[in-house]
């Protein structure tokens, strides 16, 4: 099954919500994973600087950037348009960390 010829709300919000991770961990992977930092080492900088965590967060985004943009080109709707749901809801955690 090609993934872009679904075009439905719950698959965007899926990959959404998922895109951020996948974002994260290739952070993870080109920062941090070449000066032999363990991924814990990587969770716990987060956990001592919390500051970072909006950071991070907006530079995972640029995943559903992307992603949105695909299906936007591919003229699914619904999927783009639970892409975008899960964009602001990052959105709005980011606000919340930096009101902290």
């Amino acid at each position: 099954m090609n993934i872009f010829k679904k075009d439905d709300l719950w698959l965007g919000l899926i990959l959404g919500i998922l895109g951020p991770v996948v974002g994260f961990l290739i952070f993870y992977l080109i920062k941090f994973l070449p000066l032999g930092q363990s991924i814990a080492a990587y969770l716990n900088l987060f956990k001592d600087n919390s500051f970072l965590i909006p950071k991070v967060i907006s530079l995972s985004l640029l995943v559903n950037g992307v992603t949105f943009f695909l299906y936007t080109q591919y003229r699914k709707d619904e999927t783009s348009r639970g892409i975008l749901v899960a964009t602001l809801i990052y959105a709005i955690i980011i606000i919340v960390f930096k009101l902290k």
